[in-house]
């Protein structure tokens, strides 16, 4: 079960990568101007992250688990998903904000970012 505090603890270790407020003065996380997680809330209060893809076949890939992925939306080239933490374990959330922070702009900045551990 993960928190906002792990997507601060592993986020923190993606080079370049800085902490801010969102536009609606949530916590979140950049890569460069580009937002790649930030924190929001379901109506029940569990803690929800929104990550960003380019992985176009998202919402058919995660039909089944509407429960941990509770909205995801597909625009042209991207697709940004919003996850219930409590429903992720640190393996998979490390995917999502690996993923998430190379396509919005980090990719060229990563090399050994000290979370790929958690991939194998």
């Amino acid at each position: 079960m993960a928190t906002w505090a792990d997507v601060d603890e592993m986020a923190g270790r993606l080079p370049g990568a800085g902490r801010g407020v969102a536009h609606s003065g949530s916590p979140a996380w950049y890569a460069g101007r580009h937002t790649f997680a930030r924190l929001r809330r379901d109506d029940d209060g569990h803690e929800l992250v929104q990550v960003w893809t380019g992985e176009m076949d998202t919402g058919r890939a995660l039909a089944g688990r509407r429960d941990t992925f509770v909205r995801i939306d597909t625009f042209r080239y991207r697709v940004t998903m919003w996850a219930r933490l409590d429903l992720l374990d640190d393996r998979e959330l490390a995917e999502l904000l690996l993923d998430s922070y190379d396509i919005r702009g980090g990719r060229r900045r990563r090399g050994g970012t000290g979370i790929e551990h958690l991939l194998r």
